[in-house]
């Protein structure tokens, strides 16, 4: 109770909505898929008004394909405006900034995409608290209550972070949450990290799908005794693939409950208990699949696109996220009637090993994400050894180049980094785009 008390505390002196949203999700995620849709169509109604009289970008679009927002009532009628991609908005990026963007309240992000292809976005406050909530809601599918104890083996990147480690403890403290990097991943900190979590026994474990595997991998490895079991297991960022899902629950003992989200777009999935595929959250935005003529599919891979519904800060609107997924039109056995993304492909699990340190691509996608880069593929050729091949944006200046060596080097040590400057990156035979290529070790 006391630890619950401190969390909301936390929370109702920064950011209340935040709880405030929580509770409202929870309530809301038992209603029917005809509610949900409804609230949808009436938020989508706001966000297609606010655009085309605020966004250039949007206001020139609509112009240009003769509709007007009055077109634009329903989920479906999404279909008539183009399909929004990153290059889109790199190229028109002024036009994208709203005329009263000094009356919005937000954060900038970025992503170095599943794809290869960095991105810088803004995020509006609203936005972001509606995806801590929907965040908190998820971890409920696996019996999490806010307050409980959750250990998180993840990073944001291999920038070097001058974060006080002071606030950062303070910070962890109150939300109950200790972190362990995943781009130190030596014998060395693997050990540690299992004395740490062995001592403090938490009640969840979340993590990249890569991370968590290395360190289930580790602790079976070194035949080592863990004194705790956890009671689900949350993994996010990466495809979960089945040997290494099969692993995790091996080790600790515990279900693991698969996530699918960015923020650039605002879609998030998250599985129950049945884990007959993963729930699509309705209260922040849009997810839909398509295929190649932008036509929604069901039952079958194609393009994952969303649309945010309340990020006026840089409106999403049908944005092609770079990953490829299936929607069923089965309904899930728990009784919540949101639909459900059954497959994820193109977020594939790949790493580096430098100096015996496991690097996972999700913290690789940050690091890059920061620089003006049109495209980037890291080789690794040997254990010490990589070349980044790098398609440059206008602004990118040798100084990035010095910038991501210094990020490699505080991390892995010493190794021989080449950088070679292309026009373009061909994709593989399967038409994606593969931005690690691992050719010395595989795990």
């Amino acid at each position: 109770m006391l630890n619950k008390y401190i969390f909301k505390t936390s929370y109702l002196l920064k950011r209340p909505i935040i709880i405030r949203y929580y509770n409202e999700f929870n309530k809301n995620q038992w209603k029917s898929f005809e509610w949900l849709k409804n609230q949808q169509e009436i938020q989508l109604k706001n966000l297609i008004n606010f655009v085309y009289r605020n966004v250039p970008y949007y206001s020139k679009l609509f112009n240009r394909i003769d509709i007007t927002p009055s077109d634009i009532n329903t989920i479906e009628d999404l279909e008539r405006i183009p399909i929004l991609t990153k290059q889109i908005i790199k190229e028109n990026w002024q036009d994208f900034i709203p005329r009263n963007i000094n009356q919005i309240k937000y954060i900038n992000g970025s992503t170095g995409g599943s794809t290869g292809v960095p991105l810088k976005y803004r995020m509006s406050n609203e936005d972001y608290e509606r995806g801590v909530a929907l965040l908190y809601q998820g971890f409920g599918y696996g019996g999490y209550k806010l307050g409980d104890k959750i250990a998180v083996i993840a990073g944001s990147s291999l920038v070097p972070t001058t974060k006080s480690e002071t606030k950062r403890k303070i910070q962890d403290f109150f939300l109950n949450v200790r972190h362990y990097s995943s781009f130190e991943m030596s014998e060395e900190n693997l050990l540690k990290y299992f004395y740490d979590v062995n001592k403090w026994k938490p009640d969840f474990l979340r993590g990249y799908a890569s991370s968590l595997y290395f360190f289930a991998k580790f602790i079976k490895d070194k035949n080592l005794k863990l004194k705790f079991q956890p009671k689900a297991i949350f993994t996010t960022a990466e495809k979960l693939f089945d040997k290494q899902k099969i692993l995790i629950e091996e080790i600790f003992k515990a279900k693991v409950f698969d996530n699918y989200g960015l923020n650039d777009g605002g879609i998030s999935a998250f599985e129950c208990k049945e884990h007959n595929g993963m729930h699509i959250d309705m209260e922040r935005s849009i997810m839909k699949v398509v295929d190649d003529e932008g036509k929604q599919v069901i039952n079958q891979e194609g393009k994952i696109l969303a649309t945010s519904l309340y990020n006026c800060s840089l409106p999403f609107i049908r944005y092609d996220t770079g990953d490829l997924g299936i929607i069923s039109d089965s309904e899930c056995s728990c009784g919540r009637k949101t639909p459900l993304l059954k497959g994820i492909s193109g977020r594939v699990t790949d790493f580096l090993k430098l100096n015996d340190i496991v690097i996972g691509s999700p913290v690789l996608t940050v690091l890059m994400g920061k620089f003006d880069i049109e495209q980037y593929q890291i080789i690794q050729n040997s254990p010490c050894s990589i070349v980044c091949k790098i398609v440059k944006g206008k602004t990118y200046r040798k100084g990035d180049e010095e910038f991501i060596k210094k990020s490699f080097y505080i991390h892995v040590g010493e190794i021989n980094i080449k950088f070679d400057y292309v026009d373009s990156i061909l994709p593989t035979k399967a038409s994606k785009y593969k931005f690690i290529i691992n050719k010395w070790e595989e795990v």
